[in-house]
């Protein structure tokens, strides 16, 4: 079974054709689920008035469908994250009276350059989407990690927990760390299309009820993992500021980090990021100034 998932911009039409609502916050997901194939499309419902609603839907794509329909900041700041992120797989929904050189023109020296230009049908799009499947890479071969995006009680099964292995495979009955807390939580049971498994590879997207750990002692990013990781208090690494962002924006200051489903809140000084509480440690992250334009300014690649 090959899994994948999207970010989708301004593109609902689309996305209402190829996927059904499934989970529903400040981020909406939707799911598809074919005979090989699994497709989950994270939209940001509380974008703009939201930042982290944009941040958290764009950390796990491996597509992106990206609308032009309103060219205004806020379009400027989804290409500005995907731009930062890498994020280079992707299509821009076209019609025949949309003018090709303004798309090209806006997104000149970006990732989204190298999107296609698509103009067939939902599901034209959709064997798209199934063929680039097929080329991802996953993580299969390392350690457990499961990054989580929502959670809840749920009566006569207790804490269940939905989100994405991104790495490892895991098991039913599996003692998990969940980081940064420390505690550790076994996987009772294993979901994925509402049809239970023994196990889950990476890529999947899963709902696991989960003994000794309570949803009080989560946040969405904290992952499930084989290893217990220190969460850290001070990030430090390399800053780069996106090539859009003007000089008055850089610099020391407040600064959230966000991405891998994550939005916290730190102090930049001397090229250290103190957070005011500690945080799950990734790669990266991307930076922003919540009162700013655009609000996103760059990214920290954080130091081994």
């Amino acid at each position: 079974m090959n899994n994948i998932t999207g970010f989708s911009y301004d593109s609902e039409e689309i996305l209402k054709a190829i996927a059904k609502k499934h989970t529903e916050s400040d981020v909406t997901i939707y799911g598809r689920k074919d005979q090989d194939l699994t497709t989950t499309i994270f939209s940001p419902l509380k974008f703009p008035d939201k930042i982290s609603s944009l941040t958290d839907s764009v950390s796990l794509s491996d597509f992106n469908i990206v609308g032009m329909s309103h060219v205004d900041r806020f379009l400027g700041e989804v290409i500005i994250a995907l731009d930062l992120l890498g994020k280079g797989r992707g299509f821009i929904p076209v019609k025949d009276d949309i003018d090709i050189s303004s798309i090209q023109r806006i997104t000149r020296g970006s990732v989204l350059s190298k999107y296609e230009h698509f103009n067939g049908s939902p599901m034209e799009m959709m064997g798209k989407i199934e063929s680039m499947a097929k080329d991802l890479k996953r993580k299969e071969e390392g350690k457990v990690s499961v990054i989580i995006d929502h959670f809840f009680k749920v009566k006569s099964v207790g804490t269940v927990v939905l989100g994405f292995v991104e790495s490892g495979v895991l098991k039913k009955h599996q003692n998990l760390y969940l980081n940064p807390t420390g505690k550790i939580g076994q996987v009772r049971s294993i979901q994925m299309n509402d049809i239970d498994f023994e196990e889950a590879w990476a890529g999947s997207r899963v709902g696991l009820a989960l003994k000794n750990v309570e949803i009080d002692d989560m946040e969405r990013g904290f992952k499930l993992q084989e290893d217990k990781i220190e969460p850290v208090k001070d990030i430090s690494g390399k800053i780069v500021y996106h090539s859009a962002i003007g000089e008055d924006l850089k610099g020391d200051g407040e600064y959230f980090i966000a991405g891998n489903l994550r939005y916290q809140r730190g102090f930049l000084k001397d090229g250290i990021l103190e957070m005011d509480r500690p945080a799950v440690k990734n790669e990266s992250y991307l930076l922003v100034k919540p009162n700013s334009r655009p609000r996103i300014v760059g990214k920290i690649i954080l130091s081994d």
